[in-house]
């Protein structure tokens, strides 16, 4: 899984890139998956691209001398623009996650997530840290199992006058089914993430 992107990036076009991006991104589903299939994922936060566009890079592919010989230039600046991970992609009940093990750089995860959105978007997956891609997939399903609740009780309370019989004939299936999800998908994550505290205790 390597990039056909040379690590004297400067003379590339955002276009150019995004396009070499989502090539990768979709390899990743096949040669990524799984820890033992793990590939670097090098983050510039923001980069100059030859078109003048100022935006993300991010690189998911198995670095050869010369790539490895860029990040570490790159390394030579400010290190919380720059990141390079271990990463492998999870399959989830939500789409795929990255999980990445940080090795070199401080950039902030919560901010690539952030400023890479629109990339991360069209590569159809989501970051986590190693080991916590699980706890952040229970905490999603929990959400959305919380705001399917809220979303009956304001249904709930459009209702005056009526008995409580009424007033339940009334719920949005759409909620019960979204409800029923949610609580299905974080018994299955919890019970994922207490097979790896159990892993980690061995």
């Amino acid at each position: 899984m390597k990039t056909k992107m040379k690590p004297e990036f400067d003379k590339l076009t955002h276009t150019e890139y995004v396009k070499e991006f989502k090539r990768l991104a979709k390899m990743a589903e096949t040669q990524a998956l799984g820890e033992e299939n793990a590939v670097t994922f090098f983050v510039k936060r923001m980069h100059k691209f030859a078109c003048g566009t100022e935006a993300p890079l991010m690189l998911l592919a198995k670095m050869d001398a010369n790539w490895k010989k860029q990040a570490k230039e790159e390394l030579k600046g400010d290190k919380k623009m720059i990141l390079i991970a271990k990463a492998h992609l999870t399959a989830g009940e939500n789409g795929n996650v990255l999980e990445l093990s940080p090795m070199k750089g401080n950039a902030p995860l919560a901010k690539i997530a952030k400023e890479g959105k629109v990339l991360l978007k069209k590569a159809k997956f989501s970051l986590a840290k190693a080991g916590e891609a699980i706890v952040a997939a229970a905490e999603a399903a929990a959400e959305g199992a919380e705001e399917a609740s809220e979303g009956e009780e304001k249904e709930e309370s459009k209702i005056e006058g009526s008995s409580v019989a009424e007033a339940s004939t009334t719920i949005d299936p759409q909620l019960e089914k979204k409800k029923a999800k949610g609580r299905e998908v974080m018994a299955k994550m919890l019970e994922n993430l207490q097979k790896i505290e159990a892993k980690l205790k061995k």
